[in-house]
């Protein structure tokens, strides 16, 4: 399985910004999981905008610790 990425026109229609600066605050804004590539675009994969909730960690059931 390969990892696919946005374009940078997805992404700018994604975000609605077409800066640098504006994207990356967007993505921030919104909990868009990215990286920064070295020339300071930020980076978006496919599954970061359709895996919605599909990483979401299990919360633990409660136990008590209480001696019976």
């Amino acid at each position: 399985m390969s990892i696919q990425f946005l374009s940078h026109n997805e992404v700018c229609e994604l975000t609605g910004a077409r800066t640098k600066a504006g994207q990356i605050l967007n993505l921030k804004k919104n909990g868009v999981r990215h990286t920064i590539k070295m020339n300071g675009w930020p980076s978006v994969t496919v599954m970061a905008v359709t895996a919605v909730g599909m990483f979401e960690p299990e919360k633990p059931a409660w136990k008590s610790r209480k001696a019976s």
